[in-house]
């Protein structure tokens, strides 16, 4: 799973699994924007046994915002056809999320300099 988030510099993640933070080494990278911002990637990769419920919280000085995913489990000897489906869908939720996601940190960061000029 991948969390992206732009925002101001000290944007960091904190990933939970059914509501449990998670205490394994998630890495992580941080561009540098022109304008002082950051653009800061996470990803996490778990052995899927069960279904779960996965959140990614972007937290930083200027707000928090979560992105979860439920993930489910039917079977552990599906089929390649089915893996692939699966993913396919789980990569357009993430894309979707991470849409959703860019569209409010951009509101919230025209509404901060807004009030600055």
């Amino acid at each position: 799973m991948v969390c992206v988030s732009p925002g101001p510099a000290d944007v960091h993640f904190l990933w939970e699994k059914n509501g449990r933070e998670l205490e394994v080494c998630v890495p992580m990278q941080t561009h540098a924007l022109p304008d002082g911002r950051a653009l800061v990637l996470s990803w996490l990769r778990d052995a899927l046994r069960e279904s779960a419920e996965y959140r990614c919280s972007a937290l930083s000085w200027a707000g928090n915002k979560t992105s979860r995913a439920r993930v489910t489990v039917t079977r552990l000897e599906a089929t390649q056809q089915e893996r692939w489906t699966r993913e396919l869908a789980s990569w357009r939720a993430v894309v979707g999320e991470h849409d959703r996601m860019m569209q409010n940190w951009r509101k919230a960061w025209e509404s901060c300099n807004q009030d600055v000029f």
